[in-house]
């Protein structure tokens, strides 16, 4: 590490003083935090952008599931936290002129790879074709192996920046500003998440996106290059006595405080993507529900970082409190549509908590990338938590709960640790609404949850709470009278505080068991599935909240239910297809998506089934020794199940020649209530037409809660100018209303007996759209 003499300190001074006292000094210092937010701003931007774009374009590779988005964020968060220990090494350990020389080096790397990957890939950051993932392979291991190459050294780049930057304009003389910096950064990851599905996913095709950022990483490499040359004249000012400002904000980090730094940036973590697990679980997988939650988490670190202000203690805990008992009671009667309104909104309410705390816990500048460092460690254990510990520990998506859990655990930590904190200054009116508060949550969530009331009556809740309050308050009153100061040590608020987050993890662990007649419980990168007891007799598979399938228990154990029924559109079809009029002659049946078998009751001892399915739990539930849904194996039909993804496979035999001459195509691969747009694109239907037999139709469903498909069915069919027909069936148990849609070639394929007449059209003010591999736009589809 170089050296300054006492004559170069001085010469520095001096510098510094004539630059306070200088015009044009004054202008350059102007440029030069210009450039630096600038630079700051757009690798941000980029850092959020490659995320999405990328893992949108390997989305249907992966059938379309959650899962990938959530290892995608587990690779970015790893390679962030590689970036900022890269960061904190070379700050501490380097001068500044060889920080400079080496981060050159590192950002010509970046550079050279994006411009090769630009000339033998789509784009730099859009795999070829020849990257698809093979049929069986472990889906983790492929997402983190093309995100890695793909992205891993830009992304690697972009993730130094935020802390180098920062470390080098502290160093200019800017240190009081130097936070400031990592607002910017987040307002332009923000704006990075934001414009993808509102601008550029509904205006550029994935190839025109990846050429874009391609462009402005170029920028970006020219701007942080400057900045890492002008880093070089900063080379004295490592060893340049602390500013004042500086000294005045410095404290002791202690290990405690080191730890908090940690585990309030992973709880924070954990939260984010559990959240967006579920969201994509019971909507679908798309950029616009990957976005709202990580919208929200920056917007709580820049406002955290902007300036204290924004964090008030009195505010955000009480909404948190507020929004965990909304949660717990939306989980408890399944409300769907609140539970979408309620989880961002607490997700928003808990990182405000740990971001704000992280704030007042934050250090000097001189232990600026010891900071990021444990922000960044914390968020990748979050991270690995959820996507890799979390699917091999839970069978249900248990995560939240816990992350919420430890959410309010943190907040009491912080408060007890903070001696100016509310719980030590607080007088006989906080401690009455906080009793009053305890009292009126315990008989609410007793109103609602039988478990909760048989707990309270079986440990004397009310009597032993009623007692603690009284005491609490006789305690406050004489406080109040004493006039205790307010220094660290017992008050009486402290006693209905720590009762009222007890009952909060009562609550929260209420809401994480599952719900009574559970047979099984299982859960992978695809999903959780869970099968339930019938009450009249039978099992039913549910894949998050939606049912996926149910079967009698003999002697009605053949009988179709759910969708799929006799009266269903598709029931109609298989029973009524013109060739089962023709003697001994079977029909051939392509079905996408297995769930519990049941069309396999449909099947003859002359037909053929062909089952495409992603999720080899769901094959088992069918397939093993003592299966628990019997149709395949009392099914007289020929069945055949194919584990991996439909729309990959299809592709496979059409490339290979095995041509399957469906007579029918059934369109059945759901997830939760999330549709699978890789297998409603115009790429997607090529592989199905040329698998169809002449006059051969496909079936699809299309019940959603969520998103009106028909402007997308109706763009499919003016596309390749085919016959449309819509059926529904509004039905009562074992039934249940559905929707099915029929294609066909010619309109006379679709002269099906009990099909015609057709419902009527459903209600759509949305003119057709053709989905691509490379555009789909779902915003605009959403009930």
């Amino acid at each position: 590490m170089s050296t300054c003499s006492e004559d170069d300190v001085m010469r520095l001074t001096v510098a510094t003083a004539e630059q306070e006292v200088s015009p044009g000094s004054t202008a350059s210092l102007r440029l030069m935090a210009i450039v630096f937010a600038s630079v700051s701003f757009i690798s941000a931007f980029l850092l959020f952008q490659v995320q999405l774009i990328v893992s949108k374009y390997i989305l249907p590779w992966f059938g379309g599931s959650a899962a990938v988005w959530t290892t995608s964020m587990l690779v970015f968060q790893v390679l962030l936290l590689g970036g900022y220990c890269y960061s904190h090494l070379i700050s501490e350990r380097l001068s500044y002129k060889a920080q400079g020389r080496l981060h050159l080096v590192l950002l010509s790397s970046a550079l050279l790879l994006v411009i090769v990957l630009s000339l033998i890939w789509p784009s730099a950051i859009t795999p070829g074709s020849n990257w698809k993932p093979q049929a069986n392979g472990n889906p983790i291991l492929e997402v983190m192996a093309i995100l890695l190459v793909s992205a891993g050294l830009p992304f690697f780049v972009l993730s130094t920046t935020g802390p180098l930057l920062q470390r080098w304009f502290a160093a200019r003389g800017a240190d009081a500003k130097a936070y400031r910096l990592y607002a910017v950064s987040n307002l332009g990851s923000l704006l990075g998440l934001l414009s993808f599905p509102f601008l550029l996913e509904p205006a550029l095709r994935m190839r025109s996106q990846g050429m874009l950022w391609a462009a402005l990483f170029v920028a970006f490499v020219v701007g942080c290059a400057w900045c890492a040359w002008d880093a070089r004249s900063a080379a004295c000012a490592q060893e340049h006595p602390a500013s004042k400002t500086e000294m005045s904000i410095r404290k002791d980090v202690t290990a405690t405080t080191r730890l908090l730094w940690f585990l309030l940036a992973a709880c924070s973590s954990a939260l984010l993507l559990a959240t967006t697990n579920l969201l994509c679980q019971e909507i679908t997988s798309i950029p616009l529900l990957w976005v709202l939650p990580l919208s929200l988490y920056l917007l709580s670190f820049i406002l955290c970082f902007d300036h204290p202000r924004w964090y008030r203690r009195e505010l955000w805990q009480p909404l948190l409190a507020i929004g965990i008992f909304a949660f717990c009671a939306v989980m408890h009667f399944a409300l769907r549509t609140p539970q979408v309104i309620v989880m961002p909104i607490l997700l928003f309410a808990a990182c405000m908590t740990c971001h704000g705390e992280l704030v007042r816990l934050r250090p000097s500048v001189n232990r600026l990338t010891s900071f990021y460092l444990s922000i960044s460690a914390g968020g990748a254990v979050g991270g690995v938590f959820v996507a890799i510990i979390a699917p091999r520990v839970f069978r249900f998506f248990t995560e939240f709960q816990l992350s919420l859990a430890a959410c309010v655990v943190l907040l009491l930590w912080c408060l007890f640790l903070d001696e100016h904190s509310w719980v030590y200054k607080a007088g006989i009116w906080p401690t009455i609404a906080v009793s009053a508060g305890v009292f009126a949550v315990a008989y609410a969530g007793e109103q609602w949850i039988a478990s909760l009331s048989q707990t309270f009556t079986q440990y004397r809740f009310y009597p032993l709470a009623l007692l603690i309050a009284a005491l609490a308050l006789v305690i406050a009153y004489m406080q109040r009278v004493t006039g205790v100061a307010g220094a660290r040590g017992f008050r009486a608020v402290q006693v209905p505080v720590i009762v009222l987050a007890v009952g909060s993890l009562v609550l929260l662990y209420q809401t994480a068991q599952p719900e009574p007649g559970l047979y099984m419980g299982m859960r992978n990168f695809y999903g959780a599935l869970r099968v339930y007891e019938l009450d009249q007799g039978g099992k039913a598979m549910f894949h998050g909240q939606t049912l996926h399938g149910a079967q009698l228990n003999p002697p009605n154990n053949r009988l179709p239910m759910a969708y799929y029924g006799p009266d269903s559109g598709i029931g109609i079809l298989l029973t009524n297809h013109p060739k089962r009029a023709e003697a001994a002659t079977g029909i051939r049946i392509g079905i996408v998506g297995l769930g519990a078998g049941t069309l396999a009751a449909y099947g003859r001892p002359e037909d053929y089934l062909r089952y495409y399915e992603i999720n080899p739990d769901v094959v088992d539930l069918s397939l093993k020794s003592n299966p628990v849904f019997t149709y395949i194996q009392d099914s007289p039909a020929k069945v055949d199940v194919q584990l991996g993804d439909a729309r990959l496979l299809l592709e496979r035999e059409v490339a290979t020649g095995n041509m399957q001459n469906f007579d029918v195509l059934v369109l059945d691969a759901f997830s939760g209530d999330a549709v699978p747009v890789h297998l409603l694109t115009k790429e997607a239907f090529e592989s199905y037409w040329q698998q169809l037999a002449p006059g051969g139709i496909i079936a699809i469903h299309v019940s959603s809660r969520h998103i009106n498909l028909m402007p997308v069915i109706e763009g499919l069919a003016e596309h390749y100018n085919a016959a449309l027909l819509v059926r529904f069936a509004n039905a009562d148990y074992p039934f249940l209303d559905n929707l099915w849609v029929f294609m066909a070639h010619r309109p006379e394929d679709l002269h099906v007996d009990g099909l015609l007449p057709a419902s009527p059209p459903l209600p759509n003010n949305i003119k057709p759209r053709l989905w691509t591999d490379s555009y789909s736009d779902i915003i605009r589809l959403l009930y």
